[in-house]
């Protein structure tokens, strides 16, 4: 893998993971198509930009993120009580929210090798493709809805959860499924953004230690580790624009470009496949 390329793969992957585009369907596709010798050998590369994306969410949400150490810690007398519209301690209620969702997914870690051999069947992805354009096609027709934090149950997370757990198949977005399926239960528009992008950061946490051990299993070339940080580095800056603009076509109802997209990358795709 050349500087070139990592910085390409990684650019591609924080672009699109970020923006309900499936980073992992990308790359999927263009590694196969164009050849970004994006194998087993590089899976260090892989848990380099996971960490990337992780990192620029980290930052993105560092206020939300203390928010809810600062309330998890006044529930154990430590800190002082916070009223909102999610109770006396708002953000611990959401941090609790934020783990039963995250159980589905954990749940999926048996299945771990099958899903991600479909990122060789790039006829699939781009299936996938066209599914995740019509999930970004029917959140931009939904009415915002009225719930905040305050009303949102256990079971309202767990089904947010398995959406999530869904989008593990290569060709479908976390956060296209996770902000639809908050939107389709009633929670308002800010809320469901805010729950899918704190959602991702245990997801991508997991991804990147999973991947840091498929790495050290497969072996290391300490003589691409250069071109590895280099392509982390384009993922990261670029992470971190896409958190913000996706929030901003997402509160503007701008679905519809990223859904047509979705669509013509997955018929593309498919051909394309099939004459190469």
């Amino acid at each position: 893998m050349s500087a070139a390329n990592a910085i390409t793969a990684g650019i591609i992957y924080a672009l699109t993971e970020l923006l309900g585009l499936s980073g992992s369907g990308h790359l999927a596709v263009v590694n196969t198509l164009f050849d970004l010798h994006m194998t087993e050998l590089h899976l260090l590369f892989k848990a380099f930009t996971e960490l990337a994306v992780l990192l620029a969410l980290i930052l993105a949400y560092r206020k939300d993120i203390g928010a809810m150490i600062r309330d998890a810690a006044g529930l154990t007398g430590f800190g002082r009580p916070r009223t909102g519209s999610g109770g006396r301690y708002p953000e611990a209620r959401l941090l609790f929210m934020l783990a039963v969702a995250t159980v589905p997914l954990l749940m999926m870690l048996p299945f771990r090798k099958a899903y991600f051999g479909l990122w060789n069947n790039t006829s699939f992805v781009g299936i996938m493709f066209l599914l995740n354009g019509f999930v970004l096609y029917v959140c931009e027709r939904m009415n915002p809805g009225k719930k905040g934090l305050g009303r949102m149950s256990i079971p309202d997370a767990l089904i947010i959860g398995i959406c999530q757990a869904v989008a593990v198949i290569p060709g479908i977005s976390r956060l296209a499924v996770t902000v639809t399926a908050g939107s389709a239960e009633g929670f308002q528009k800010n809320l469901a953004i805010r729950f899918g992008m704190l959602m991702a950061i245990p997801a991508m946490f997991g991804a990147f230690i999973l991947s840091l051990a498929d790495a050290a299993v497969a072996g290391i070339d300490s003589s691409f580790i250069t071109a590895y940080l280099i392509g982390a580095a384009a993922a990261l800056v670029t992470a971190f624009i896409s958190v913000y603009l996706f929030r901003r076509i997402v509160r503007r109802r701008g679905y519809g470009v990223l859904a047509y997209y979705c669509w013509v990358i997955g018929v593309l795709s498919v051909i394309l496949t099939l004459i190469f």
